[in-house]
């Protein structure tokens, strides 16, 4: 896992991130944002995304930067149980940290990648500070209510990213 930073965390600073992120679960409401898109086969660039507008769909909020390497090794898995839940709903949103990358560092690794789930820059960090998020990647699993179900600290795989799903799915 990585901090704001870009510096590996060792295990206790990783131990103290997850608890910390499990402090955010359990029925609380998951803050609303605002998230300009990077273009990809399903968005324009440009386009704009309010979480709140999804109430009613299961969601899954992904916090990255394009030089973490746990990021960019979950991206292909993340893109997809995204491609395998389309048609139930699910919508995933990628929420890029700025400071280390650049927003077109962003655009571009999604490209490369060929991630086509709603991703954007959080262009002033207030997404970043309103998930409280102290550690990368970190994943918010939110219920069609848009309250936070489950919150994973560090890479996922398929398998776990899948089982995760399943939790928030009506």
């Amino acid at each position: 896992m990585f901090n704001e930073r870009g510096e590996a965390m060792d295990e206790q600073e990783a131990a103290d991130a997850r608890a910390a992120a499990k402090g955010m679960v359990d029925s609380d409401e998951a803050p609303d944002f605002e998230l300009t898109l990077f273009k990809n086969a399903l968005h324009d660039a440009g386009e704009n995304l309010r979480l709140s507008e999804l109430k009613g769909q299961p969601v899954v909020v992904n916090f990255w930067f394009p030089s973490c390497p746990p990021c960019r090794a979950e991206m292909p898995d993340l893109e997809k149980v995204f491609q395998s839940h389309r048609g139930d709903g699910v919508e995933f949103v990628g929420v890029q940290l700025l400071g280390l990358d650049s927003a077109q560092d962003g655009q571009d690794f999604i490209t490369e990648v060929g991630v086509s789930f709603a991703v954007g820059a959080d262009e002033d960090s207030s997404i970043v500070r309103a998930y409280e998020i102290i550690s990368f990647p970190s994943t918010f699993f939110i219920d069609r209510h848009l309250r936070i179900v489950r919150v994973w600290s560090g890479p996922l795989n398929e398998k776990t990213l899948e089982e995760l799903v399943q939790e928030i799915l009506p």
